[in-house]
């Protein structure tokens, strides 16, 4: 069985072989062409120490899966199935005699799933390890639980020409670091940025048609998404390509599309292949020479606004360009030409953010579950999600049953986790079968069609987001030769063999489309609004359907598939949906309430009884008998909170008690003063403002509360006692005179009053310290506005003193002139305040 090549990992055999028989974890980081993936597998088939046991190859893609599995066959002299096998979801080919298995990530899941000890198997092979899918990383966390907790004789090897090994080591301290050469020919990189007023296709498409007639070898052209593929494709097929086979290569194509896209081209032809990241690693293209990269992919992010994974459109990280341009040098010298500045390429990051941070959770979680932990920490990630989007992942699989409140899988759940497909479509299936064998079938058509891409396109789709037409064009499949709509149909005749059922498309009644995708996404059942097309879903997210779309008409629709723009949903799939469905569907949900409601017509507050589901009110109708005061209460808390403290009756002295408070919390918060702001006083409306309101049927009456005493009850005796002594109302001056102070947070407290009234007055008088509790501090000087006898300001001061001295002399010239019958003396520090003229004033 021995076979020998010439690859550059041939020099580490022996050190390699050795290391595995001494260590359970291995690193190995080996450069492209170094034949990690091609060679090193047939070595472990004939170490002793793996014999008659079961080796497990893992590959991120599925097309490398079965290429690798052909290619390692082949150089045994064998079938595959034979030595070597694969398993795909929906494909495989093994055998008794099996003892390396090419498999994807999520097929080990569901392996070590049933078999905990993964018994009989030697070791786990993890292939392109830099990828780093959400199903990779879960894999990886359950085979690593295995060997460290049920078998410390498993082992495992992690293999890329990119890992981040210092990170690896660091996360796998008992893990040996190996490392081989590459063999790959020189690369030579160029970069041409387009120009400013161009867009990057159309620069793409330039660059690839000089490129059809100037070169000789085949072409590989990376492109983030599809759309980018067939914009490529539509154009360049239109030219005269010079002899070039134009290839797309993507996901979503079959496997049989994908092979074809990358075999070998016969003799004197070449090819250009458009390809997706698909085409990042594993796989060698004969012929290609020179690679085209754009520095964009398209990444599936989850949203947890519209539930649904969206494509965003990102820059590559260094890693991913650095094996683009790598592909052009698998078998010759090769050019790689970066549709980018350099500039830009070394402001990249080195590695990609991780999928568990942004892809959707919900997968993973109820494969955690299934193996009995409650929260991803307590398995051996080498990267955990944020807290907060763990456990809103965690709250959606409760809410449709499927994990408990201690997140612990339920008998539904157990149901759910056994079917191959979206935790929220397996609940659907499972759901419907309440109504019938027929609806659970047209359950397996919906989740087969949900989680391919829209089978309608462009303007079509736009204007067309009902899911029965959809429905209705798959029922008609049979007919058709188109490949999308035949996997559909493949996938749910695979969801109904797993129900016992045999799928038979022509007897579905679609009617029943609404009611099941209700089963699936609950938070999206949406109501219709006063304005056409617009809805408010049961989780209080607005949404809108296109003004010309039908279903912009309906009363109730659920939501199947949206977009999130502007804090709102729009609609791109959605079924109508008929109350007593609702009523059917969610039964147990559905609140019955007595509601006060303040009618902004009237002034006066009106009562109702609801029927509500979350944040839509089904059924409404007059309320004849009394509401209790706390439900009054809430009514108007809730119209303070919607309208702003703003709507409530302000007296002036209402607001001077808000400037006090403010300005003490601000200059002497060691008095700990309740927070008298805007957002604190909104948000403990239920102390201060809940408690006087119960009886207030009216706007005229609640104009007549006084709000004054109403926030004082937020102080208690000594804490209102505080505020009255440290932020008094008023100054009372020598003379006896209640001057009122006026308190701002951007300046002193400030008070107006006769400066004959501060004769022999040498210090400033100021506020804030209280006698006995902070006597060491300094309090705060008024802003003092001296007035003359007609109550025109005529100066402004903070030091009495130093004006005495000075700028008193000027004013006192200016006010014998003005003023001849009052008293102005050559020494006011040291004269008696007065309010009277000079003849009333006893000598």
């Amino acid at each position: 069985m021995a076979v020998t090549t010439s690859l550059p990992i041939e020099a580490i055999k022996k050190q390699f072989c050795q290391a595995l028989g001494e260590q359970n974890t291995l690193i190995l980081s080996a450069p492209p062409g170094a034949g990690k993936s091609t060679c090193l597998p047939l070595w472990l088939l004939t170490l002793p120490s793996l014999a008659d046991k079961k080796i497990y190859l893992l590959q991120p893609r599925r097309l490398a899966v079965k290429n690798i599995a052909t290619f390692l066959a082949k150089q045994l002299d064998e079938n595959v199935g034979l030595t070597i096998g694969y398993r795909l979801r929906n494909d495989s080919k093994t055998s008794k005699n099996t003892r390396l298995e090419v498999i994807t990530e999520g097929i080990l899941t569901q392996i070590i799933q049933k078999d905990a000890e993964l018994s009989g198997t030697a070791l786990v092979v993890f292939d392109e390890f830099h990828e780093r899918s959400l199903q990779g990383d879960l894999a990886f966390a359950l085979t690593r639980e295995v060997q460290t907790e049920l078998r410390d004789d498993l082992k495992i090897l992690l293999m890329s020409a990119t890992l981040d090994t210092e990170y690896l080591s660091k996360a796998l301290p008992d893990a040996q670091l190996l490392s081989s050469e590459g063999r790959s020919f020189p690369v030579e990189v160029s970069y041409q940025a387009p120009k400013s007023h161009l867009r990057w296709r159309d620069h793409a498409l330039a660059v690839i048609k000089d490129k059809m007639f100037n070169h000789m070898g085949s072409i590989l052209v990376f492109l983030p998404g599809v759309a980018d593929i067939r914009f490529l494709v539509e154009r360049l097929s239109t030219q005269q390509s010079g002899g070039a086979k134009i290839c797309p290569l993507f996901g979503e194509q079959s496997l049989k599309e994908q092979q074809q896209a990358i075999a070998p081209c016969a003799d004197g032809q070449r090819k250009i292949v458009l390809a997706t990241n698909i085409a990042e690693t594993s796989l060698t293209i004969d012929g290609i020479d020179l690679v085209i990269d754009c520095g964009l992919e398209k990444v599936a992010i989850y949203d947890s606004a519209s539930l649904m994974n969206k494509l965003m459109q990102k820059q590559i990280a260094k890693a991913s360009a650095i094996q683009r341009a790598g592909r052009a040098g698998r078998l010759m010298p090769g050019h790689c030409i970066r549709l980018y500045g350099k500039d830009d390429f070394e402001r990249r990051p080195q590695h990609s953010v991780n999928d568990i941070q942004q892809a959707d959770l919900l997968p993973t979680l109820i494969e955690a579950a299934r193996w009995g932990v409650s929260a991803l920490k307590e398995l051996p990630l080498l990267e955990l999600p944020s807290k907060t989007k763990e456990s809103q992942a965690w709250q959606e699989l409760q809410s449709l049953a499927i994990v408990d409140g201690k997140c612990l899988l339920t008998k539904h759940g157990e149901k759910v986790a056994n079917l191959p497909c979206h935790p929220r479509f397996a609940h659907m299936i499972l759901m419907a079968g309440k109504h019938g064998e027929q609806t659970r079938l047209l359950a397996c058509l919906i989740a087969a069609l949900l989680e391919e891409r829209d089978v309608f396109k462009g303007e079509q789709a736009k204007f067309d987001c009902d899911l029965n037409h959809r429905l209705q064009l798959l029922i008609k499949a049979n007919s058709h030769k188109n490949p999308l709509l035949t996997r559909v149909i493949q996938q749910a005749n695979r969801l109904g063999q797993h129900m016992n059922l045999r799928f038979s498309a022509n007897s579905l009644e679609l009617s029943k489309a609404g009611l099941l995708l209700a089963y699936a996404y609950p938070e999206r059942v949406a109501m219709a609004r006063s304005s056409h097309g617009d809805y408010i879903c049961v989780n209080g997210k607005g949404a809108s359907v296109h003004e010309q779309d039908a279903l912009a008409t309906e009363s109730f629709i659920v939501i199947a598939q949206a977009s999130q723009r502007d804090n709102q949903l729009h609609v791109r799939l959605a079924s109508q949906l008929s109350l007593t469905e609702i009523t059917e569907v969610f039964a147990e949900q559905i609140k019955q309430q007595d509601i006060a409601k303040f009618d902004n017509k009237s002034g006066r507050i009106i009562t109702r009884r609801q029927t509500s589901l979350g944040a839509i009110v089904l059924t409404e109708q007059p309320l004849k008998q009394a509401i209790t005061t706390e439900a009054i209460s809430e009514m108007w808390c809730q119209l303070v909170r919607k309208k702003g403290l703003s709507f409530l009756p302000w007296q002036g002295k209402d607001l001077a008690l808000k400037s006090r408070w403010q300005w003490l919390n601000n200059y002497f918060p060691e008095y700990n003063l309740a927070a008298i702001d805007d957002n604190s006083l909104l948000a403990e409306l239920a102390i201060w403002f809940a408690p006087f309101v119960g009886d207030i049927k009216s706007k005229a009456q609640l104009a007549k509360l006084d709000l004054s005493q109403m926030l004082l009850s937020l102080l208690n005796y000594q804490e209102q006692k505080i505020l009255k002594q440290a932020a008094p109302t008023v100054y009372i001056g020598p003379t006896g005179r209640h001057c009122p102070i006026s308190y701002d947070l951007e300046r002193s407290p400030k008070v107006s009053l006769p400066m004959q009234e501060l004769y022999g007055l040498t210090q400033t008088p100021n506020i804030g310290v209280l006698v006995g509790i902070n006597e060491q501090k300094q309090g705060v000087p008024l802003l003092l506005e001296l007035l003359s006898p007609a109550q025109r300001p005529i100066q402004v001061t903070q030091d009495l003193v130093k004006f005495w001295s000075g700028s008193y002399q000027a004013v006192q010239k200016d006010m014998k002139s003005r003023y001849p019958r009052h008293y102005w003396p050559d020494d006011p520090a040291n004269a008696k305040a007065t309010n009277k003229t000079k003849r009333h004033i006893k000598e």
